[in-house]
């Protein structure tokens, strides 16, 4: 019968891991854990940082296309209401007109009533809003009313008077967008952008088509303040200075609307001289009466 040997002392001893190695293989452990979710907390700030500014860009696209869509619907004179398009940089007003109701086509028996007297023209207007009575800091560290966003302003039921005597004007109020704290409009004549537009509503309203070629709509979320007393009270003399261009801004959308309607040949051009020329003939007026007096 065969002997068996006895293990080696080598063999029989098991050599386990050491204090500092456990301690080293733990905090490669921690360290490649807070590695991990280092880099996917970056990666959620970032798709999430990719999507507020793509759902703040399509909400800025929405409002601009929709002031847009109002703007190129602008009839060019209405005998009575003025012209088309008029405003100034912070509100633009449109005279537009809208199709009929479905009901309006509906077969009705001669015994029904007749439906009320419907106005098919609209007048809108886009401004911002303000609270007085609240506080806001703005960008340039000056206090303001408060910005409550972009309004959308409709007359439905004009002249109705003439029509129905016990009928007053529907007047609809609407806070569009709360977000949207930035708005601005240009106007182009066909030679240069104006930051206002009031053509047709002096003498030279005859003459013609007094509607701008484009109009430039920019609407963000970076608020601005309340307009000036002379932004308010614009009035083109004829004289205005060209508008600056619109300068980028990440958190703002502009589109350009080009205005198939006005005058192919610039009609506001022609109404814009002839106003220059009546102040200018009306301030040489005054100059000579001033002359003779002395």
């Amino acid at each position: 019968m065969p002997r068996l040997r006895p293990m080696s002392k080598a063999r029989q001893t098991r050599r386990g891991m050491t204090l500092l190695e456990l301690l080293l293989a733990i905090g490669l452990m921690v360290i490649m854990t807070g590695l991990m979710f280092s880099f996917y907390a970056v990666t959620l700030r970032t798709r999430e940082h990719g999507t507020r500014i793509m759902v703040d860009t399509q909400l800025c696209r929405t409002v601009a296309l929709k002031i847009a869509d109002e703007i190129r619907s602008a009839n060019g004179f209405l005998q009575g209401l003025g012209p088309g398009i008029g405003g100034n940089s912070r509100i633009i007003r449109l005279q537009t007109v809208v199709l009929p109701d479905r009901e309006q086509f509906l077969t009705r028996d001669i015994q029904d009533e007749p439906l009320p007297a419907r106005s098919d023209i609209r007048q809108v207007a886009w401004y911002l809003a303000y609270d007085p009575d609240q506080t806001h800091v703005y960008a340039d560290g000056n206090e303001g009313p408060l910005p409550l966003g972009l309004v959308r302003r409709e007359i439905k039921t004009l002249n109705q008077v003439i029509i129905d005597e016990t009928r007053k004007e529907q007047v609809d109020v609407d806070l569009y967008s709360r977000e949207i704290k930035y708005l601005r409009f240009r106007y182009f004549d066909g030679a240069q952008w104006l930051d206002g537009w009031d053509l047709g509503a002096g003498p030279e309203g005859g003459i013609g088509n007094s509607l701008p070629q484009a109009v430039e709509v920019t609407v963000g979320y970076q608020a601005i303040q309340p307009p000036d007393e002379d932004t308010l009270n614009f009035k083109d003399d004829g004289n205005l200075e060209p508008s600056l261009p619109e300068p980028y801004a990440p958190d703002s959308y502009t589109v350009m609307v080009r205005l198939s309607q006005a005058d192919t040949f610039f009609g506001s051009r022609l109404m814009r001289a002839t106003r220059k020329a009546s102040t200018d003939s009306a301030g040489d007026s005054g100059s000579g009466a001033a002359a003779g007096g002395r």
